[in-house]
C-alpha cells in the first residue's frame, strides 16, 4: 500500500469558531464524496479547549492526494478558513510502522 496520511493540529481564533467548524465539516463531508482517492477525513475537537482541533486524513495514493491538493474545493476552503488559523502543526503519516518497541507485541 502506498497511502498517506496526515495528522493536523489547529488551533483557532475564538470568535471564528462556529464558522470554522461549520466550513471544517462541510469541506470534510464534500472531500469524501467527491474524491474517491480521500479514504478517511475525520475531524476531532479538542475536548478541554475547543479551539483546538485535530484533521485526520488519509489518501490512497500520491495520485489522489494531488487530486485533493489541487482541487477548487480545497483552494475555496482555504480562502474561507486560513484567516480563522492561529497555529497549525502537520504531521505526515506512511504505511509502515514499527510495532517492535509497542507495549503488547505478541510474535
Amino acid at each position: 500500500m502506498n497511502n498517506i496520511g496526515f495528522f493536523v493540529e489547529l488551533v483557532i481564533e475564538p470568535s471564528g469558531r462556529e464558522s470554522f467548524d461549520r466550513l471544517m465539516r462541510e469541506h470534510s463531508k464534500a472531500t469524501l464524496a467527491t474524491e474517491e482517492g480521500c479514504l478517511v477525513f475525520d475531524v476531532y475537537v479538542h475536548s478541554d479547549d475547543p479551539n483546538r482541533y485535530a484533521l485526520f486524513e488519509l489518501y490512497a495514493d500520491e495520485a489522489a492526494l494531488d487530486t485533493h491538493r489541487f482541487s477548487a474545493q480545497l483552494a475555496k476552503h482555504r480562502q474561507e478558513i486560513d484567516h480563522f488559523i492561529k497555529d497549525v502543526k502537520i504531521l505526515t503519516i506512511g504505511d509502515e510502522v514499527d510495532r517492535s518497541n509497542f507495549p503488547g507485541k505478541k510474535d
